[in-house]
């Protein structure tokens, strides 16, 4: 078992069914950093039965690996115009893109899709006054500073609020 990455073993856990010592009502109250350390307490202990309740209540909340479950699809969406003929551009496009939805995302402390009301017209129209069909190859330095502006901050930053707001893995 200990050559098993963790969520194999804590799919191995679950299906074993072994005896467990929280109960449901328990769980409701912990925080997502509390439920998941239940979880990897489960995990490493071998209870699939408290896995299963831990597991059951992050689906229920849906945070950690049901973190947006029931979404359909969350990507970005970037339609860039044929007169773009820098290779690089379409990479700085989308992570800029990427960087800005997350800036807004921590701003407003949400958990729901990066992109949702937030189009890449919408990012082109915010960064750089435009509409993506306006864009031209010269627009790539202002995207590649957008794209690099406080990004090792910002990611640091974004994955702590998914950890800790949002139950993400």
């Amino acid at each position: 078992m200990s050559r098993l990455t963790p969520l194999a073993r804590m799919i191995v856990a679950a299906i074993s069914l072994s005896v467990s010592s929280a109960r449901a009502d328990d769980l409701a109250t912990l925080s997502p950093e509390d439920l998941r350390a239940a979880i990897v307490a489960a995990v490493e202990g071998l209870d699939a039965n408290a896995l299963l309740r831990a597991m059951t209540e992050e689906q229920h909340r849906k945070i950690g690996l049901f973190a947006d479950a029931d979404r359909v699809g969350c990507e970005e969406v970037i339609a860039l115009p044929a007169t773009i003929t820098d290779w690089r551009f379409s990479g700085t496009a989308r992570q800029a893109y990427i960087n800005a939805a997350k800036r807004r995302r921590l701003a407003d402390g949400s958990c729901a899709c990066l992109f949702k009301g937030f189009s890449f017209a919408d990012f082109t129209h915010q960064a750089l006054g435009k509409a993506p069909d306006a864009l031209t190859d010269s627009d790539r330095p202002a995207l590649r500073e957008i794209e690099t502006s406080d990004q090792t901050a910002t990611e640091s930053r974004f994955r702590d609020h998914e950890l800790k707001t949002c139950g993400a893995n």
